[in-house]
């Protein structure tokens, strides 16, 4: 059987960088910089995700794609926000509901990916929602990943998984795991569900397993074991083939022998791979987007049917069914 491979794209949003506000936070200053010195880019065109979408068409790339529901605590993407290009949030959800939502299962990073949100108020805590979910339950989680998983329902993208944003719920693992699955079942009648949280990127035994299985019902958390080199384009203003090509090689060389995902092939171990938005957007220049393309077609170039290009959705259910 061929090995199965996805890639996780966390961050994605309407129209803005939510990265933007992780700097802002972490440099405490509303004009974060990049190590280039340039400033961090507030918005992402809906351009953008029409070239992100060409490439997984073009290199039959699946996975799964986040959608915030509430960017950076903005507003709801069902509503928008002040200053928001309604036309704009328009054509960016029509896009990803025709042409990513066919190869990439759709999830929430949670609310914001930003401080978190009260639910009652709907204005922003002080804290971030990382640092929000080490304090809570699954009482208190439910309700939050429920409105999360309403907001991209009443945009027509159902959500199979769940994604933390940073490493949402790793203090309260057991409790975050209960709010998932009740606020899976009561929000889209699933009983069978995934979450995206870990990252192992050294080793090659296979991270990825059932949590909870109970009759018919089951829980996968995925792993991802492949880091993120695209992340480093955005720190550099080389666009050239030369420097594009040095990028893919840090994942599969364009001769086959080395590479993170050669390791995890030649161990026969599943590939989960995660980037971010923000790695492929590459502040504008989109290296990290020129970069995905290249590692695509070495992939298919040297693996061929070797390999199979899976949702994380189908992925959990493999990993599911083999107990």
């Amino acid at each position: 059987m061929s090995l199965p491979i996805v890639l996780i794209v966390d961050d994605p949003a309407p129209l803005v960088n939510v990265y933007w506000w992780h700097a802002a936070e972490a440099q405490a200053t509303e004009n974060p910089l990049l190590a280039t010195g340039e400033a961090v880019a507030r918005d992402i065109p809906v351009d953008f995700l029409r070239h992100f979408a060409s490439v997984i068409a073009t290199r039959g790339i699946k996975g799964k794609f986040s959608v915030l529901p509430y960017p950076a605590g903005l507003g709801a993407i069902t509503d928008g926000w002040s200053g928001c290009d309604q036309a704009g949030l328009s054509r960016w959800l029509d896009l990803v509901r025709r042409e990513v939502v066919p190869l990439m299962d759709i999830t929430p990073e949670i609310l914001t990916h930003a401080r978190a949100l009260d639910l009652e108020s709907l204005s922003l805590l002080p804290e971030n929602e990382r640092a929000w979910s080490r304090h809570q339950n699954a009482a208190t989680m439910t309700p939050y990943i429920s409105y999360a998983l309403e907001i991209l329902n009443a945009a027509d993208l159902q959500a199979t998984g769940v994604t933390s944003p940073w490493d949402f719920g790793i203090d309260v693992e057991s409790q975050y795991r209960v709010a998932i699955r009740d606020a899976m079942r009561q929000v889209n009648g699933r009983s069978q569900s995934w979450y995206f949280l870990h990252q192992e990127i050294r080793d090659t035994a296979f991270r990825s397993h059932v949590v909870y299985r109970e009759g018919d019902s089951w829980q996968v958390s995925l792993w991802s074991q492949v880091g993120d080199p695209l992340w480093n384009t955005m720190n550099s203003r080389e666009t050239g083939a030369g420097y594009v090509n040095s990028i893919a090689d840090g994942y599969l060389s364009e001769d086959g022998s080395s590479g993170r995902l050669v390791e995890l092939f030649r161990a026969a171990t599943p590939i989960v791979w995660c980037t971010h938005w923000q790695s492929l957007y590459s502040n504008g220049r989109m290296t990290g987007l020129q970069a995905l393309d290249e590692i695509g077609r070495r992939i298919d170039a040297l693996w061929g049917d070797a390999i199979t290009w899976m949702k994380c959705s189908e992925l959990a259910a493999m990993i599911a069914q083999r107990g």
